[in-house]
């Protein structure tokens, strides 16, 4: 297949697109949750802040919240879903991105 464009992993960091959360440590069917979008991120961040009260990072914090959101996660249409209303899409590093659908 000829492709027209290609808008990589690295190009969608650097626009600020993506956010890197691998620090989160967070792993779903053995592949590492290493991505979010930049959208989904600016809506966890007021919850991310209660970090320092736990004395931890705030991707740290990120990865206890993921934690009970992935165990809820089902496979619906041909995507892995998370409540609320979350997308888990698998991404060309070998791990899974989160998002909204209207993101993708």
């Amino acid at each position: 297949m000829d492709y027209i464009s290609v808008y990589t992993d690295e190009q969608a960091l650097e626009d600020g697109v993506l956010v890197d959360i691998t620090a989160a440590l967070k792993s779903f069917h053995g592949k590492p949750v290493n991505r979010m979008t930049r959208v989904l991120w600016e809506e966890f961040r007021p919850f991310l802040s209660v970090a320092e009260i736990y004395k931890m990072s705030e991707l740290a914090y990120l990865g206890k919240i993921l934690s009970t959101k992935l165990s809820l996660a089902y496979y619906k249409g041909d995507i892995w879903q998370v409540p609320p209303g979350l997308w888990l899409i698998e991404n060309e590093l070998g791990g899974w991105t989160i998002m909204r659908p209207e993101d993708y």
